[in-house]
């Protein structure tokens, strides 16, 4: 039953084009995801699939195809969850004020398009008074300053693997293009996070759950 799950998963998730399956150790995956032993280890906990069970004398073994697909089910199940939970939350808010799903703003009469408005501006500063809402300018230069250390460190990296490692000028480049390929993954992650929430006027949304 468990191995029919596996398989589903990954013939739904399949790993990107151009990305080989493997038996990864789990060192080998923490490096495929780019996170730590204590995060893979959460992972694990959470039911991470493994082929095999670290033992005395024995490493774990993972599928890269199956511990990809286990966690591109686990991120869509997350976002499901926040969906699901903002959709109660404007429902809450659309009862104070009247309106159903599919509904205009501008649908509303005049006195209750106000009372919506003043009802956002209420729960939005609740949020923000309680840490659960950034501003999305701050989100912004919080990201940037993030990038912008990451970004220098990982640009020292090769020179500092030649200094201490005495890599050989191949492995230099071969760092250097790691490097890239995840300061240029970071960047796409960070576009994509921004391009999924576009800022929309009041009068632009389609819907009032939206």
């Amino acid at each position: 039953m468990i191995e029919l799950e596996i398989a589903e998963m990954v013939a739904r998730f399949p790993l990107p084009a151009g990305v080989p399956d493997a038996v990864l150790n789990k060192s080998e995956l923490a490096d495929f995801f780019a996170v730590s032993l204590p995060t893979l280890d959460a992972w694990i906990k959470a039911g991470l699939p493994a082929l095999s069970e670290g033992t005395n004398g024995r490493s774990w073994e993972f599928q890269a195809s199956a511990a990809w697909a286990w966690k591109c089910a686990r991120d869509e199940g997350d976002r499901l969850k926040t969906t699901e939970a903002q959709a109660a939350i404007e429902a809450m808010r659309l009862a104070l004020v009247g309106g159903k799903a599919g509904d205009s703003i501008r649908a509303l009469a005049p006195k209750d398009r106000q009372q919506l408005y003043d009802v956002e501006a209420t729960f939005e500063k609740l949020k923000r008074e309680r840490n659960q809402s950034l501003d999305r300018d701050e989100v912004s230069v919080v990201m940037t300053d993030l990038l912008r250390i990451v970004r220098d460190s990982i640009s020292m990296l090769p020179d500092t693997l030649e200094r201490t490692l005495g890599l050989d000028g191949k492995g230099v480049d071969m760092a250097v293009e790691h490097c890239d390929d995840i300061l240029s993954e970071l960047e796409r992650a960070v576009a994509k996070f921004f391009g999924d929430r576009p800022i929309m006027t009041r009068e632009a949304r389609a819907d009032l759950f939206n």
